[in-house]
């Protein structure tokens, strides 16, 4: 696929600008059909031009680019974030493996976003068909619509591509490294391809709790508190964790809640 047609979301026209002339600079396999500043623009000018991809600004006035998205049964059009904020909603942007610029961003970050929409949209021409399974986008959508965990999933990244799984199906999350090793309650476990920190991040909005430097628990999971120097945490799948001395206060304040 040699052109990529993109249409660019973003309440101010500067970005809109900016983002349009460094596109037809530095990008030429890049086709900008427009430029709109609103959600109903947006959704009236995608469903008319069908572009391949979406240059979508996350805040804006009225409504947001989330709410654009679940205007739409089927996505058919690759999305790139653009936003300024590192808030949760960038988390979990980058957690379920979507493509993102954070402003300003340079012209090597974008070529970057670019590429991978190449490389993602000829691995599906070569399969001839769009993917049938759930896409990390369309994952990401249903984590912003509720708050409540047992509705929630993430993705998974393994070194086999992406792995969907309820959140409230982790009992607990162990550090190897650069690597994190996720137990589930069927007694499974899982190998993924990123940091600790990152799991903390994401999912300590959502009831879980970083009780030791190699340890994040799901207290949704947790059945019991042990008694000691920091104590341990009698876990579903029968397991204890070892609770950090300096993390013991923090913890017990935040198990009471449950």
């Amino acid at each position: 696929m040699s052109e990529i047609k993109a249409i660019i979301v973003d309440d101010e026209q500067h970005c809109i600008d900016a983002l349009q002339t460094m596109l037809q600079k530095k990008c030429p396999e890049v086709t900008v059909l427009g430029g709109v500043n609103s959600v109903k623009e947006a959704k009236e000018l995608i469903t008319e031009l069908q572009p391949d991809v979406v240059f979508l600004d996350v805040e804006m006035p009225h409504q947001n680019g989330f709410e654009l998205l679940k205007m739409f049964d089927k996505i058919t059009f690759d999305v790139i974030f653009t936003t300024a904020y590192e808030q949760y909603a960038l988390k979990a942007i980058k957690f379920n493996a979507l493509d993102y610029l954070l402003k300003p961003f340079s012209v090597k970050e974008l070529q970057d976003a670019i590429q991978k929409c190449i490389v993602r949209r000829n691995s599906n021409a070569n399969n001839g068909q769009l993917e049938t399974t759930t896409s990390p986008l369309e994952v990401f959508l249903q984590n912003m619509k509720t708050l409540h965990q047992t509705h929630k999933k993430i993705a998974l990244p393994t070194i086999n591509g992406l792995v969907f799984m309820p959140v409230q199906n982790i009992v607990r999350c162990e550090s190897t490294g650069n690597y994190t090793r996720i137990f589930f309650t069927d007694k499974k476990n899982l190998m993924v391809s990123r940091p600790l920190k990152e799991f903390e991040e994401l999912l300590t909005d959502v009831d879980f709790f970083r009780v030791h430097n190699s340890h994040l628990i799901n207290l949704q999971q947790m059945q019991s508190y042990i008694q000691g120097e920091g104590g341990f945490a009698l876990m579903s799948d029968g397991t204890q964790v070892e609770i950090s001395r300096r993390r013991k206060a923090d913890f017990l304040k935040k198990a009471m809640q449950f």
